[in-house]
């Protein structure tokens, strides 16, 4: 039940700002918890941004550890319209000239045209499109004979384009002519016009053929225009025609390498230039980062440093440390400055060694710099015994257990403001009484003095 508040009626006193006056004194121990608290929370956020850093560097990490990052070809074509074509890193860098005389072509033939494609038609028998039988009934019309070819599966694909029934194979080459075997009672194929009277095609819309083109003055024929048995480890794809040879040059593919070196450069960056601003202090505002003064986090960032700067003994020794490949260390930050110029002709001259540097080569064993950093960010980021998630765990329960102090504080400060209220309204009540009594005893002293002097003058 509410207490009636009676503020200074008797008293005079601001009873109301007297009482938030004492509670303010009696809240400064749950302030300074949620204080507290708010630090507590800040640390955890901050080393939540740490976490997702270390992950985003770790992803990089892996790409680096990876042999196909610097194995990697590229096939480059003089013309991409006529043939292109993509390299394995089992690829041997040449150049190829390539000239298409012929595309592979899949056997294409139609039907004759009619007034709909969803009107019946009146045909029936059943006839046989490779080899697979297809029933027609007098019901039927263009559509529902296509639908029927189609889900025969016989290695053709039916369509209908204005009106007319289009049956397409579902391979190229010479070797794909569509065989059709008509009804012989009903004829169904001829009175579709898929057929002649002598049973020959009557439609054709793209002969069956292989293609044909040469590579380095050598003929070659093929079923398809997408081959990977020419080349060794290159993959062509022809498009066009061209009497123009076409240069397909296959080299080692630097780019991606170089790519993903500066990835792993820019989240290593980003991940010291975040612990500097969260340790830093700065003597001028006397403003501190959130995590200033933290021996983990200056762990954590002195151990990074190591890894980037180390020796790979167990790597080649022209190219066993990061600065030999145009990759230092530069700032108060230690952050990592790349002189891409560098960093791509020795990519381009020795990449087994740089696989050797990072660890990707299992020829000493996968150990480099990125195997090496990684098992570092691993030590910090596992999610189950990490550093990161007992640090995280731990800010947690600390800012769990504030939270329930300060919920106990407050039901005490609760029943400590109605205790005082209850306190201010007695007193208020008794003044009230005593006012009242006052108020009685002065009448009656005025009534006895009063009559007193009323018989004397008598």
């Amino acid at each position: 039940m509410t207490l009636m508040r009676i503020t200074g009626v008797m008293s005079g006193l601001d009873t109301e700002s007297l009482i938030n006056q004492l509670m303010a004194i009696e809240r400064r121990p749950i302030d300074l918890l949620n204080n507290k608290k708010e630090t507590l929370e800040a640390q955890k956020t901050a080393w939540q941004e740490i976490n997702t850093k270390l992950a985003d560097l770790q992803s990089k990490l892996a790409d680096l550890k990876l042999m196909s990052t610097y194995t990697g070809k590229v096939a480059t074509s003089s013309n991409e319209s006529v043939v292109t074509g993509t390299a394995s890193s089992t690829a041997t860098p040449a150049t190829y000239s390539i000239t298409v005389t012929q595309l592979a072509q899949a056997h294409s033939v139609a039907s004759d045209r009619f007034d709909s494609a969803s009107a019946e038609l009146g045909f029936s028998g059943t006839f046989t499109v490779e080899g697979v039988a297809v029933t027609v009934a007098t019901t039927d019309s263009l559509n529902s004979i296509r639908d029927k070819i189609n889900a025969a599966n016989a290695g053709v694909t039916a369509t209908v384009i204005d009106n007319r029934l289009v049956i397409t194979s579902n391979s190229t080459g010479a070797a794909s002519t569509i065989d059709f075997v008509d009804d012989a009672t009903t004829g169904v194929l001829k009175s579709l016009g898929i057929l002649d009277a002598t049973g020959a095609i009557k439609n054709q819309l793209a002969a069956a053929q292989d293609a044909l083109f040469t590579v380095n003055n050598l003929d070659v024929t093929r079923s398809t225009n997408t081959i990977s048995d020419v080349i060794s480890g290159v993959t062509l794809t022809l498009k066009d025609e061209s009497a123009t040879a076409v240069t397909l040059e296959v080299e080692n593919d630097t780019q991606t390498a170089v790519d993903k070196i500066k990835a792993f450069v820019d989240s290593y960056n980003a991940l010291m230039n975040d612990i500097a601003t969260k340790l830093a202090y700065d003597s001028d505002t006397k403003v501190a980062g959130v995590l200033q003064g933290d021996r983990a986090l200056s762990q954590l960032q002195n151990d990074l440093r190591r890894k980037v700067s180390e020796i790979i003994d167990t790597a080649d020794p022209e190219l066993n440390a990061l600065n030999l490949i145009g990759i230092t260390t530069s700032g108060k930050e230690a952050t990592l400055t790349v002189n891409e110029t560098k960093l791509t002709e020795v990519l381009t001259d020795n990449p087994d060694k740089v696989a050797l540097l990072f660890g990707a080569s299992s020829t000493n064993g996968n150990d480099g710099v990125a195997t090496r950093m990684g098992a570092t960010v691993t030590l910090w980021t596992k999610s189950d015994t990490g550093f990161l998630t007992a640090k995280t765990d731990s800010l947690t329960d600390r800012i769990e257990d504030i939270e329930e102090q300060v919920e106990r504080m407050e039901v005490r400060l609760s029943i400590r403001e109605a205790n005082l209220w209850r306190q201010f309204i007695a007193l208020e009540e008794a003044l009230t009484v005593m006012s009242a009594q006052s108020s009685w005893l002065a009448a009656q002293l005025s009534q006895m003095f009063g009559s007193n002097t009323s018989n004397t003058s008598g």
